[in-house]
């Protein structure tokens, strides 16, 4: 037996592709390629031996592979590619699971030593109709399943034959290079003796959809990516050193001391142990000043550090946006001074755009003026000049959309007529542009205006529209309830028994609730419940039993559904639930969740054991411009009968015929 690699080659015995090429370090690699682009890969050598994988929890590992019709399909698809393997050739095809795999072997010296797998990937954007048929065809969650196959990246079929020819091109030099004692140990290496590979690793980069970067440990930075400057605006130019770098990005010392530097620790470490350095989710400041949410994933190749950058600001604000809007309805619904919810709603829309100064003015009770309600950044001055400006066409942006009850886009105050006079008051405040948005009722009703202002001439983006929107939809809410909240309390809204909603007053919100989703095309969904057996109660224990198992059910669901939804007892043992701003899904598991709650509720009986009960759900959702109330009602009801048909104690959801 050769005693070394060098001495196999020698002797004409047979070597193996781990005995020419550091494992390890060419694992790292393929790691590296997977960080940079996304692409899962993959080796096994001549013997079928898996000697490294990179690809994480995609959608074939998760979904795939998991379920044994779409596992045949894989194994299809790769007999298929291995039958078409040779040197030099690309073999790829397209795997009955709607995903493209591609395979090519590394040969030296005419010997197949190891094949190179890369995939899953689609050539254009992914067919979504045809996943989520397959979904239901194989059984997959379908949100779940839809994700993963989003997240699968996007290349054409040219590229990714180039990156696979890069790639096994690297292995083969590798190899080569154990041949001939020259055994280069990782990627450093390659980038420092081999000029034309680095050119081609960086043209690779350059075309990756991911902000990359590289540096010489935690000193110097070598090289950004174009897609690093498109993302932050900076060059390599703006950036000589790593603290160059951790100064502009973090420029908070405080955020740099308490994240920063602690990550940082623990990079280092990683490195020492030659273990994964952990990844960091932070707040990024660009070249303008803006932030962004991103994504930081180290890597170490050699003495080198590979970063990549994920960008999730719109995802991180969504969710921001989403809880903020959770917590204003909440404050809705216990009650909180309007004030308090007006300002909240403001500090959500200049948390997400610093350089905007937001106000809000309400309708005064003839109808005619608008007062100031809520301008914290814009000064006292100003919003004592505007406060009693009387709404008509042409004054300002706010007075005019007012009057109209539409939108108003001003970019220029120096150059617009409706604002002719007051050019001097706004550049006084050092305002130069103003979008005004009505607030407007469920009925359509003028209640205020919710403005933006900038200090330079600015054009709203998509994305501005849509936090103006979101900014009047809330507000109208609360001033809405505020407006509505005393006659509410003068009539007889609750049932005598379990202190729901009765049916007038839940179909009166339900009502309300419609008309506003309809408006901002928001989300609604209601379900429909009864208790399973109910006569069966009353007739086995008396009317006082079936009682309290009524009341047992409304005490379950204020306990287990949201302070913004509205419960109403309809009739008998029949109660509906309205669910604001609620998605098919999310209605689902609400209903899951109560009829769980229910099903675990005990009535307790005099000189017995508890009295246990059931209930049985439908489900519906808005997804009509035409719908009414009692279209939904009627349409949970049908799903609740079918609950009840199939077995009862279960949830339904309607379905169009």
């Amino acid at each position: 037996m050769p005693s070394s690699p060098a001495a196999a080659v020698t002797n004409k015995t047979p070597y193996r592709f781990i005995d020419l090429v550091d494992a390890p370090a060419f694992a790292r690699m393929l790691e590296s390629f997977f960080q940079a682009t996304g692409i899962p890969n993959g080796v096994v050598d001549a013997e079928g031996n898996l000697l490294s994988m990179s690809g994480g929890e995609n959608a074939c590992a998760v979904f795939h592979r998991t379920q044994p019709q779409a596992a045949e399909r894989c194994r299809e698809s790769n007999l298929a590619i291995m039958h078409d393997l040779r040197a030099g050739h690309v073999a790829g095809g397209l795997c009955k699971n709607g995903l493209m795999d591609y395979a090519t072997p590394v040969v030296i010296e005419d010997r197949q030593l190891a094949t190179l797998f890369l995939g899953q990937i689609l050539h254009s954007p992914p067919d979504m109709a045809f996943f989520r048929a397959q979904a239901k065809q194989l059984g997959f969650d379908e949100h779940a399943y839809l994700e993963s196959i989003a997240a699968i990246p996007v290349i054409n079929k040219e590229r990714a034959e180039s990156l696979m020819t890069v790639m096994v091109e690297m292995a083969h030099m590798l190899a080569a290079s154990g041949l001939s004692r020259l055994r280069q140990m990782a990627l450093e290496h390659d980038l420092n003796e081999h000029a034309e590979r680095r050119i081609q690793l960086e043209d690779l980069l350059e075309s990756s959809p991911v902000a990359i970067g590289w540096s010489d440990g935690d000193k110097h930075i070598e090289y950004i990516n174009r897609q690093f400057t498109l993302l932050f605006g900076y060059t390599l130019n703006d950036l000589p050193d790593m603290e160059t770098w951790y100064r502009r990005a973090y420029p908070d010392p405080d955020y740099r001391e308490s994240v920063i530097a602690p990550w940082r620790k623990a990079v280092a470490l990683a490195k020492q142990t030659h273990t994964q350095a952990p990844e960091l989710e932070a707040n990024v400041t660009c070249k303008d000043g803006l932030l962004r949410r991103i994504v930081i994933r180290p890597s170490w190749v050699g003495k080198r550090r590979l970063v990549s950058f994920t960008d999730i600001t719109d995802r991180w604000l969504s969710e921001q946006r989403q809880q903020a809007h959770d917590i204003m309805l909440e404050m809705v619904a216990r009650g909180s001074p309007l004030i308090e919810i007006l300002a909240a709603i403001v500090r959500q829309i200049e948390s997400e755009d610093k350089s905007a100064r937001c106000s809000i003015l309400l309708l005064d009770k003839d109808g005619k003026h608008l007062l100031t309600a809520v301008a914290p950044s814009l000064p006292k001055f100003y919003n004592e000049a505007i406060h009693g400006i009387e709404i008509g066409m042409g004054v300002g942006s706010c007075g005019t959309a007012a009057y109209l009850g539409q939108r108003v886009i001003v970019e220029d105050i120096r150059t617009h007529d409706y604002w002719k006079p007051y050019v001097e008051l706004a550049a006084k405040a050092g305002l130069q542009a103003c979008w005004s948005e009505p607030i407007l009722s469920s009925r359509g009703k003028v209640l205020g205006t919710f403005a933006i202002y900038h200090a330079t001439a600015k054009s709203p983006l998509p994305k501005d529209i849509e936090r103006i929107n979101f900014a009047a939809n809330v507000a109208a809410v609360a001033i809405e309830n505020r407006h509505t909240r005393d006659e509410l309390e003068q009539r007889a809204y609750s049932d005598y028994l379990t202190g729901l909603a009765n049916r007038r007053y839940f179909l009166e919100q339900a009502e309300t609730e419609l008309a506003r989703a309809l408006r901002y095309n928001g989300k609604l969904s209601i379900l429909m419940l009864d208790v399973d057996h109910f006569k069966l109660f009353n007739d086995t224990h008396g009317h006082k039993v079936g009682d309290l198992v009524l009341q047992k059910l409304a005490d379950v669901c204020r306990a287990t559904l949201r302070n913004i939804d509205i419960v109403g007892r309809i009739g008998g043992e029949e109660f509906a639930v309205l669910l604001p701003e609620t998605e098919p899904q999310q209605a689902e598991e609400a209903a899951e969740r109560l009829r769980a709650a229910l099903a675990a509720a005990q009535v307790p009986l005099s000189g017995g054991l508890p009295l246990h009960f059931t209930a049985s759900f439908g489900v519906t959702t808005l997804d009509s411009k035409d719908a009414n109330i009692d279209m939904l009602l009627n349409q949970a009801d049908e799903a609740l009968y079918r609950a009840k048909s199939e077995g009862r104690n279960r949830v339904c959801t309607y379905h169009p015929h």
